[in-house]
């Protein structure tokens, strides 16, 4: 079953991958073209590993696929992992009682 935050992961993610072609076609966002554009550049490298298929297509697979992973870890992280002493909800309860 798919989450809601997996769902916005991989809708993030297939935009990160459109938006990462910006800088190889124009001169907009060169600047941080190494972080916006790693899908593109991915989807170009593959495309040359495998001398098929289309590198914008491989683009935006493997963004929706890393948006899908990157929500994934996100949703373990926030639902098994607990940090004690984090938040004071049991120090105010305490407080109200006279304690």
């Amino acid at each position: 079953m798919i989450t809601t935050r997996q769902r916005k992961g991989v809708v993030l993610g297939i935009i990160w991958s459109f938006i990462s072609w910006i800088p190889f076609y124009t001169e907009y966002l060169s600047t941080i073209r190494g972080y916006v554009g790693i899908p593109a550049a991915l989807g170009l490298n593959l495309e040359l590993a495998l001398n098929r298929g289309d590198a914008f297509v491989f683009s935006i697979l493997l963004g929706a696929g890393i948006g899908f992973f990157t929500a994934s870890l996100l949703d373990f992280f926030t639902n098994s992992v607990k940090i004690i002493g984090l938040f004071q909800a049991k120090g105010k309860k305490l407080s109200r009682r006279g304690l």
